[in-house]
């Protein structure tokens, strides 16, 4: 009889430990899946910008056309005043003069000048 209560007693419940222990793995999940959440923000905001600096660079490379020859210059703009509705992307164009033909590359900076994108192009004297 004596043998019987002792195995009811052992599997009476839950210990305190088991408890702490499986909230520790419960959180440790958590934590797992919430920093993912936000690199995928992170990776989903990237993405957007370099959309839109892709948009902005193709934008420069067209008004290359309507421009003469002899004003292609280098010129560097800053943030605001690059677009007036895209505050937080500047452009810098490098124009490298080869005689008949120039090289442009043209570069378009976002997030502080950390990430750019970039476009080369050569422009022939007709």
């Amino acid at each position: 009889m004596k043998s019987k209560n002792k195995k009811q007693k052992l599997q009476a419940g839950v210990s305190l430990l088991e408890v702490l222990v499986t909230v520790l793995i419960v959180t440790g999940g958590l934590v797992v899946v919430m920093s993912s959440f936000i690199g995928i923000q992170k990776s989903s905001r990237y993405v957007e910008h370099m959309e839109t600096a892709n948009s902005l660079l193709r934008l420069e490379m067209e008004s290359l056309r309507s421009l003469p020859y002899a004003s292609i210059d280098s010129e560097s703009g800053s943030y605001g005043s690059s677009w007036n509705d895209q505050h937080d992307f500047r452009q810098e164009r490098d124009v490298t003069d080869l005689g008949n033909v120039k090289r442009v590359k043209i570069k378009v900076y976002f997030d502080n000048d950390r990430h750019y994108a970039e476009a080369t192009t050569i422009i022939a004297k007709l």
